[in-house]
């Protein structure tokens, strides 16, 4: 679903995520109020990294690492992005899942099919320049081998969008980075710069009711992942 530079290093993974869009896609210079995937691209990221990994009771509770799509709505329960217009989803660290999910009405959806975010914070940590962290994101997406998505059973079409270079801020206990036991200064508070790149979707509102998403992913040092998100739209209120 997605590869970070620091977790590659770190854990030998690839957090990589497909995502479904519907049969026409919208052109991406209409995709926010920007203008501009590329930013959406960057808030993805500051909203996966912003929330906690498990709760008090050792569930996973980050979008990444929740099995089931119960906290799928975390940090975005009225909606995200320019005007809360949008609804993120996420894939898997690799493997199978399926996730039941409630979307709210009125809002388009947003997701990487495959992608990558790369900065300082590696172990041990580095100091490139952004030119460097740019190149080795690219690099990582151009080792993707397969992308498949279905929306409603109609192909998905996508493209690849990069970020503009963006910052983020990780929870002071709980990140996502500790549940990797990850830890020290760079993995704390702040990081930047950071910089994304990848392949995602945009689908336009969908009607209220029950839809399917499935998508599967496939990169050249063997890394799969099989999704299926059960969707349900509610009503206009």
């Amino acid at each position: 679903m997605i590869e970070t530079h620091r977790m590659k290093r770190a854990l030998g993974t690839i957090l990589a995520i497909l995502c479904t869009a519907a049969a026409t896609l919208v052109p991406a210079q209409a995709a926010s109020a920007a203008n501009d995937y590329g930013n959406l691209t960057a808030q993805w990221w500051q909203w996966v990294y912003a929330q906690e990994a498990v709760d008090v009771g050792g569930t996973n509770t980050n979008p990444l690492l929740d099995s089931t799509g119960a906290y799928a709505t975390v940090g975005q329960e009225n909606g995200i992005g320019p005007g809360d217009k949008f609804f993120f989803l996420t894939g898997t660290f690799g493997g199978d899942a399926t996730r039941t999910v409630t979307v709210p009405h009125g809002k388009a959806l947003f997701f990487p099919i495959f992608n990558s975010e790369v900065d300082n914070a590696v172990a041990p940590p580095t100091n490139y320049g952004v030119p460097k962290l740019k190149a080795l994101a690219k690099a990582q997406i151009d080792a993707a081998t397969k992308l498949d998505a279905t929306f409603d059973g109609k192909t998905v079409k996508i493209f690849r969008s990069t970020s503009p270079t963006f910052s983020y801020t990780v929870p002071d206990e709980n990140s996502i980075y500790a549940f990797f036991g990850l830890t020290g200064p760079q993995f704390e508070g702040r990081v930047k710069p950071a910089v994304a790149d990848g392949y995602w979707a945009y689908i336009p509102p969908p009607s209220p009711g029950q839809h399917e998403l499935k998508f599967e992913s496939a990169n050249d040092t063997g890394f799969s992942l099989h999704v299926t998100y059960h969707l349900t739209v509610g009503p206009s209120a």
